[in-house]
């Protein structure tokens, strides 16, 4: 089994956040070529953010795309059988690894949540994933019909929520969409790992990112939450990335279906 994922393609929509350029970071030290796909609105970050991460601008076995993973036309054209992934000369590895790493989270009472408000969260956070895995599963199965041996495993690693588990007042939509990513994903698991692809999800707590320090910037709401936290700490990327690692490697092909809650304990309570 392989303990470094040389030759393995891997994928992150949502490459250019904070837990999707550390997951990205983490699997091409470990030897993959990675390709980061971005929004639109994410197109002046993605230079500053490669060579933030990267150490520079163009480095080796890296990639970006920009892709609106809420449509499918546009997640096909990248990661379609027949998309600018599907070219083995170009990329030179076998693309094995799908990340879905990207998200949206607005906060507001229930009852002044809109329709147009809740959708915001659902589209990237559920359509986007499932717009992803999908074309995914066909770029792998057609990629493995072109070789002569078996393709290296598949792994579709989501992003989930702590929000997917428990209530969060002013996260309606937002714990809608990510407990519906465990059901998306289970699904997922048990249709393809006869196929050669598992399926998993990590599910964290609020993790440190500068996005997160903006949002939680308020000391009284920042230590309330803190309080319900038993190791009285946020995640750091580097810990969501470490735990999405290890669902990827070869030697986790009995983990299926399941998600890793890295939330210090918050939802035990």
């Amino acid at each position: 089994m392989a303990l470094t994922y040389e030759a393995r393609l891997a994928i992150i929509a949502g490459g250019i956040g904070g837990l999707g350029s550390s997951v990205a970071s983490r699997l091409h030290a470990l030897g993959a070529a990675v390709v980061l796909l971005y929004a639109p609105f994410e197109r002046d970050r993605v230079i500053d953010t490669v060579k933030r991460v990267f150490g520079s601008e163009k480095p080796e076995r890296v990639w970006t795309f920009e892709c609106d993973i809420t449509s499918e036309a546009s997640v096909k054209e990248v990661l379609g059988k027949d998309g600018k992934l599907a070219d083995p000369l170009a990329f030179k590895a076998f693309p094995s690894i799908l990340i879905n790493a990207a998200g949206y989270v607005s906060v507001q009472p229930f009852e002044e949540t809109s329709a147009e408000e809740a959708m915001k969260n659902i589209l990237p956070n559920l359509l986007g994933p499932f717009n992803c895995s999908n074309a995914f599963f066909h770029l792998y199965q057609s990629r493995a019909a072109q070789i002569n041996e078996s393709p290296p495993p598949g792994r579709i690693v989501s992003i989930a929520s702590q929000a997917a588990h428990v209530a969060l007042d002013g996260h309606g939509a937002y714990c809608a969409s990510k407990a519906g990513l465990l059901g998306l994903t289970r699904s997922m698991a048990s249709e393809w790992a006869s196929k050669g692809i598992t399926a998993n999800t990590v599910s964290p707590t609020v993790t440190w990112t500068p996005l997160a320090a903006k949002a939680w910037a308020d000391e009284d709401r920042k230590a309330k939450h803190l309080a319900q936290i038993p190791t009285g700490r946020f995640a750091v990327p580097e810990e969501v990335a470490s735990a999405i690692e290890f669902l990827c490697r070869d030697e986790s092909g009995m983990i299926n279906g399941a998600d890793v809650r890295i939330d210090g304990g918050f939802t035990i309570r």
